[in-house]
């Protein structure tokens, strides 16, 4: 009794050990990415297969047969695992090889093969319920494991008896062992499919973490970006002030003071470390409410761009915490332009409202009075002549500013034609010699040869070029020289007017073209207004370079491809914010 005892014990760990095998393979292999695949298909197919082969090889080969002829062997326990947990393949390959080693284990023990091959009777049932097995719950694979070492403990031991070679009276003096041996299988099946399931369960979800993992990181980059492609520069900082991740466009920005700085350098950094305008205390104060939970935004000036910086809070859904601070920088640089300019416009339409009255209120009265001086001027004395001289100077430049006023607002049709800009320069030449050379000045022609006919106004085109002209010569003394030159640029004709005069202060460049704006004590602060008027009315842009002590330099850009047929110009930017 206590030899089938010991013999039972082994027999229990000899079957066990295929399913501890199973577990330690899975475990590792997984771990260390070396067999892949999927649950069942796969490399863990040949991993079950090796497990179970040697196990019920080892239970053939170390079986006990009682003096009475019942043997204690527990192969059956890792065959049916090996059956319903593999598929077709592994299990005829499974039951072939166990069963001709088995054949050859009983050829060299002399033991009976009928000992030995009793489970292999069961490989067809094992296969009809291996779907249901791997379908069904733990607790129905362990009592068909277990049924299935019943069966064959009941066919190993009536199997003799039914084919008449041992009496039933054999059999009672062993009786115990035989419910031992059955005892000790269920305890094996049960042990032996509980590994099974927790290899398998610890497989599934190590592979469904691993899962989540891979889609959590693709998520991860694709949200990623998505943060490098949006047009904000954004960056997320963690409960201490400390960079999380920032976005290329972000990146992009620190470049601007640092052109070697990188994404691993910023991570981790204190917010506030990196630059003068993140320590100013209203960046602060924004951070820290938004730590506290309180969404913000103001305006940061970082010459030359002005950025709108929305603070928001990342809280943790979970724990009702705020966890860290999403900073969103807009550049509205363009936008703050937009709006000066706007402010220009909003000048230009009272202009234009200024003009229209003028135009009515005062044009005709003014030339009513000028009449009137004029006959007076006659019927009076000589001496008065220069008294009624100064008034109608005065009368005459007030008429002048008023036609300013009307060339600068009016939304009139504007004939064009195919002209050559050289021909309208040379036209103007004679006259600005002869206001040149009451001024001690001299002319400079740099005229680039074979320049593209353009679509123009030649009357406009001589206002223009005569305005810039005359304030050139005025900012300039004795032996200054104005320099007028054309030449080609891409899609572009350029006049550039270029004198030698003192130059104008940086905070004067930006207010040159805004109207009434003047630095001459009897300028009207409308020409160069007009200029720009003019331009845009040829589709055009005008500019302005100066250096203090060096000299002024105006840029007038026209565009060679314009249709060449009358058109209407378009309404200057006074008239359609006006209308």
């Amino acid at each position: 009794m206590l030899i089938a005892l010991k013999e039972s014990v082994l027999q229990v760990l000899l079957a066990v050990i295929s399913a501890g095998f199973f577990s330690i393979l899975t475990d590792y292999g997984d771990k260390k990415k070396v067999w892949g695949g999927q649950l069942l298909p796969g490399p863990n197919q040949g991993i079950l297969y090796l497990c179970c082969l040697p196990a019920i090889l080892l239970c053939s080969l170390f079986q006990y047969q009682s003096p009475y002829g019942l043997p204690s062997n527990l192969g059956i326990i890792p065959l049916a695992v090996g059956i319903m947990y593999g598929r077709r393949r592994t299990a005829f390959a499974l039951a072939a090889s166990a069963l001709m080693g088995t054949l050859i284990i009983a050829q060299s023990t002399e033991m009976s093969p009928m000992y030995v091959c009793t489970g292999f009777i069961l490989f067809t049932f094992m296969l009809l319920h291996g779907k249901f097995f791997q379908k069904g719950t733990l607790s129905d694979k362990k009592l068909l494991i277990s049924a299935y070492v019943v069966v064959d403990m009941l066919l190993k031991a009536l199997f003799p008896l039914l084919l008449g070679r041992q009496d039933v009276w054999v059999y009672i003096p062993n009786l115990l062992t035989t419910l031992w041996n059955i005892a000790a299988g269920i305890l094996a099946s049960f042990m032996v499919v509980s590994l099974m399931h927790n290899a398998f369960e610890k497989l599934a979800l190590r592979r469904d973490v691993s899962e989540f993992t891979s889609k959590y990181l693709i998520e991860a980059d694709k949200l990623r970006q998505v943060m490098d492609l949006l047009p904000l520069s954004l960056a997320t900082l963690d409960s201490e002030e400390r960079v999380i991740h920032m976005n290329k466009t972000m990146l992009e920005l620190y470049r601007n003071f640092d052109p070697f700085i990188t994404l691993p350098k910023v991570v981790g950094r204190p917010w506030t470390s990196l630059y003068d305008f993140n320590t100013s205390s209203v960046i602060s104060e924004r951070v820290m409410k938004a730590l506290q939970g309180e969404a913000g935004a103001d305006f940061i000036n970082v010459p030359p761009k002005v950025f709108f910086c929305s603070f928001l809070p990342m809280r943790d859904k979970h724990v009702n915490k705020t966890t860290g601070v999403i900073i969103a920088l807009q550049d509205i640089t363009e936008l703050e332009t937009l709006r000066s300019e706007l402010c220009n416009f909003e000048r230009l339409s009272l202009v234009g409202q200024m003009a229209a009255g003028i135009t009515h209120e005062i044009r005709n009265p003014m030339a009513v009075v000028r009449g009137f001086l004029q006959l007076m001027r006659e019927k009076s004395p000589d001496s008065l002549g220069h008294y009624y001289r100064i008034v109608m100077e005065e009368l005459d430049r007030a008429n002048g500013i008023i036609n300013d006023f009307l060339s600068l607002a009016q939304n009139r049709i504007v004939e064009k034609e195919q002209c050559h800009l050289h021909d309208i320069i040379r036209e103007l030449t004679p006259l600005l010699w002869a206001d040149a050379n009451l001024r001690g000045q001299t002319i400079e022609l740099k005229l680039e040869d074979h320049v593209t006919m353009l679509h123009l106004n030649p009357k406009e085109m001589k206002q223009l070029l005569l305005n810039l002209s005359r304030n050139a010569m005025e900012a300039m003394g004795e032996k200054g020289v104005l320099t007028i030159s054309t030449h080609e640029e891409g899609d572009f004709v350029e006049l550039e007017v270029k004198d030698t005069g003192p130059g104008i202060p940086q905070n004067q460049l930006e207010k040159l073209f805004q109207p009434f704006y003047t630095t001459k004590t009897k300028g009207t602060g409308l020409g160069l207004a007009l200029c720009q008027s003019i331009v845009e009315r040829h589709h055009g842009t005008i500019a302005v370079d100066s250096v203090e002590g060096t000299g002024t330099q105006f840029r007038v850009r026209l565009r060679r491809t314009i249709p060449a047929y009358r058109e209407h110009s378009e309404p200057s930017v006074m008239n359609s914010i006006q209308k």
